[in-house]
């Protein structure tokens, strides 16, 4: 399922689902969420646009009449589009609080893609509330796109020794196993950032049935930072994590460090919690 603003379409979060339903053939749920009860102060000065449609506001149009057009509008474009993609495509068109009915739709979900700025006011603001809800209380796991859909050519797996992240990276394994031959770093992000012998036998004894090369690399220093360090030089990489809000992950995620990782770094991220 991708979570889409039904009158903002993000073209990013799009096109990288295009590329995840044709690697695992897949079709795409469209999850089109609108506030219409939302009130807005400043919704008749604000020009609204759309990635896919371009639509603007007409003046004198009234709010609710320009948000059904631009909805319906987006909808079809996002059907054509996929359709065009040779992609099977359904759309599902929520019109309560979006909040409620995106972890409604999670509940029915494989995974939900978006990008970090849905329904957010500003950039400075990233992760958006709405989806940092999301990542808190879905019953699926979540997939953050990043500013540019790019295949998947590295798979970085944050590793804390928790039942959390090893959850977090069978829940990929088992929804993208068309991934097997891709490279998989293992990062050790815990404060002593030194994984035991037991710890990497066993899970390289797991991996290795799944990925054919698997490389292991201990992060030194304050994890979050050197996180963001590592994963600051990667492209065409996939982070994988798991617990948001819980354990150390808990304080990678504060609202001074959430866009290091989701928007800076330029790379999706994947989180599954148990």
């Amino acid at each position: 399922m991708i979570a889409l603003d039904a009158e903002k379409l993000d073209q990013q979060s799009v096109l990288f689902g295009y590329y995840l339903a044709r690697l695992t053939r897949s079709g795409i749920t469209g999850i089109f969420l609108e506030n219409l009860s939302a009130e807005d102060t400043q919704a008749e000065d604000f020009v609204y646009s759309s990635a896919f449609t371009g639509t603007d506001k007409q003046g004198g149009e009234p709010e609710i009449k320009f948000k059904e057009k631009a909805s319906l509008e987006n909808i079809r474009t996002f059907k054509a589009a996929t359709e065009k993609q040779g992609i099977a495509c359904r759309v599902h068109r929520d019109q309560g609080v979006p909040i409620e009915e995106l972890l409604t739709e999670s509940r029915y979900a494989d995974v939900i893609i978006t990008g970090p700025m849905l329904f957010g006011a500003s950039p400075l603001e990233i992760p958006a509330d709405m989806v940092e809800d999301l990542l808190i209380k879905s019953e699926c796991p979540v997939m953050i796109t990043s500013q540019r859909a790019e295949p998947v050519a590295k798979i970085l797996f944050a590793s804390d020794g928790s039942a959390s992240s090893l959850f977090a990276i069978k829940q990929f394994t088992y929804l993208f196993p068309e991934l097997n031959a891709t490279e998989m770093i293992v990062l050790q992000a815990d404060e002593d950032a030194v994984f035991s012998e037991t710890q990497k036998e066993k899970l390289y004894e797991y991996l290795k049935e799944h990925y054919s090369r698997i490389d292991f690399k201990d992060l030194r220093g304050k994890p979050r930072d050197e996180l963001f360090d590592f994963t600051l030089r990667e492209h065409n990489a996939c982070l994988v994590m798991g617990a948001y809000g819980r354990n150390w992950l808990s304080r990678l995620f504060k609202p001074s460090t959430a866009g290091l990782v989701l928007k800076i770094n330029n790379l999706p991220v994947f989180i599954s919690h148990r």
